[in-house]
């Protein structure tokens, strides 16, 4: 029986109508052209690659690791300080225009497709990645899985590099930037996608992980290094100095030991290589951050708080994708958060239905209201109760979480100035505590202090039922440090 298989085989492979010459002549061709296309696969090295992999295989030297910048370390009060119980009698002073209020964008609703389309299928050469609400399908890059094998050293990790280098994985890296243009994603939403690629890749192991991501980074053009101890991480620069983040200086420049999933890293002792690849330029930057295409994941949040005898309701909705987002990121200076302030869309919808509220009042009538909104329409609980770690919160996460504190009342208090009442508004920062004041355009009376050439009379959205110019009886011992953002 196999001899009538191979006798039948053998008769298949003359089918050609190739002449022996002909039929040599066409496989000698062909293999000459196997071996050229081998040797180009060899030689696809670019030349920067090849000039980084030299500092790879060098010696690596040990860093000194600088202990992260902490936030305020001053405990903040469990219980907060209730002030008497305003008057209800409106301030007379200087009234203010009509809020410019910038309308949200009218979207039709659909009509209903009376036949149902065919659920479309994702090709074969492509991944879904699911990041911030949202599933975005990028090519398959199936030459960026390699393992990686031995002990965590310098050759090792030049060992990986040169393997992955020596594939095209241009496709990849463009589309992987083409998405992260149509999300708007700012640089560190950008890396953080990278990296979310590569896990959805099914590269599972740390090391390998974080040694493709470091290598998609760099040739995408981050400033992207990478060290190791037992393990690898990534290093990065950021245009905004980092909290709580180990970091360590070359070169005048400070790389943070990133993490692109928001785990918080314990670095220790590390090593890492002295040059640096002639593409990696670009640092980390934070700011955009609410710029995040909307997703379809909304939900909704009533707030009700009172006024001068009136009872208020506001209804929001807000974009999941954005808490998402800002689960990933490390924590920022405090200005960063007021200047962010909120996406578009809730924008929108809380200032349109606070206009009314506002309108016509005086400009530190206005603000009283304002400051009542943010003081009793949120539960206040301290980040080392809610989060167990301390936690600035951006506004659109004040709104999503039952609990804030001061940092957060204080930073969507003073967007909320700034944005509907068009009065210059900075932060007070106390020890243990944050709080706001207002520069109005006319005189007022209450605690203030000089900043710039303008007067700011201080306006606390955590000091329960406090109006503007009353500062909690425990901070009047201290000056604060004025921060505008």
């Amino acid at each position: 029986m196999k001899r009538l298989i191979l006798s039948g085989l053998c008769a298949c492979l003359t089918l050609p109508t190739f002449a022996n010459s002909e039929y040599n002549d066409w496989l000698k061709q062909n293999t000459m052209d196997m071996g050229a296309a081998k040797q180009e696969f060899q030689d696809y090295m670019d030349a920067n690659d090849k000039a980084f992999l030299g500092f790879l295989k060098q010696q690596w030297k040990e860093v000194d690791v600088k202990k992260p910048e902490l936030l305020d370390t001053k405990p903040k009060p469990r219980l907060l300080p209730t002030a008497p119980k305003p008057v209800d009698k409106p301030i007379t002073s200087k009234p203010i225009s009509k809020p410019v209020i910038v309308a949200a964008p009218i979207i039709p609703k659909p009509k209903p497709d009376p036949t149902p389309k065919p659920i479309a299928q994702q090709p074969d050469n492509t991944v879904n990645v699911k990041i911030f609400a949202h599933n975005v399908a990028i090519y398959k890059d199936a030459n960026l899985k390699q393992s990686f094998t031995g002990n965590m050293n310098s050759d090792s990790i030049a060992n990986f590099y040169s393997k992955l280098a020596k594939h095209n994985h241009d496709n990849a890296i463009k589309d992987l930037q083409t998405k992260a243009k149509e999300l708007r994603l700012n640089p560190w939403g950008t890396a953080v996608l990278f990296h979310y690629y590569i896990k959805t890749l099914g590269i599972n192991d740390h090391n390998a992980q974080q040694l493709t991501t470091w290598y998609l980074l760099v040739k995408a053009g981050f400033d992207a290094r990478v060290a190791y101890n037992q393990n690898a991480f990534l290093l990065m620069p950021s245009k905004q100095a980092l909290y709580g983040v180990t970091y360590f200086t070359f070169t005048g420049t400070r790389y943070y030991a990133v993490s692109l999933d928001g785990k918080q890293l314990n670095t220790g002792r590390a090593y890492t290589y002295s040059g640096k690849h002639a593409d990696a330029k670009h640092p980390l930057d934070f700011t955009n951050s609410q710029q995040l295409l909307p997703s379809a994941n909304h939900q909704k949040k009533q707030l009700s708080f009172q006024y001068q005898g009136q009872n208020h309701t506001l209804t929001l909705s807000y974009d999941i994708g954005q808490i998402e987002l800002a689960n990933t990121t490390p924590q920022l200076n405090i200005s960063q958060y007021a200047h962010e302030g909120l996406p578009e869309n809730t924008a929108n919808e809380l200032l349109s239905q606070l206009a009314p509220m506002v309108e016509s009042k005086s400009e530190q009538d206005a603000v009283n209201l304002l400051l009542r909104f943010v003081q009793t329409a949120f539960n206040y609980k301290t980040d080392e109760q809610q989060f167990q770690q301390e936690n600035y919160l951006y506004p659109i996460e004040t709104l999503h979480y039952p609990y804030s504190d001061c940092e957060d009342r204080a930073s969507l208090f003073a967007w909320l100035v700034k944005g509907l009442l068009k009065l210059d508004t900075v932060l007070l920062d106390y020890p243990g505590h944050i709080a706001a004041a207002v520069a109005f355009n006319s005189d007022t009376t209450g605690d203030s202090w000089m900043h710039n050439g303008k007067r700011y009379t201080v306006t606390d959205p955590t000091y329960i039922n406090a109006s503007l110019g009353m500062t909690m009886p425990n901070l009047k011992v201290y000056k604060p440090k004025i921060v505008a953002f």
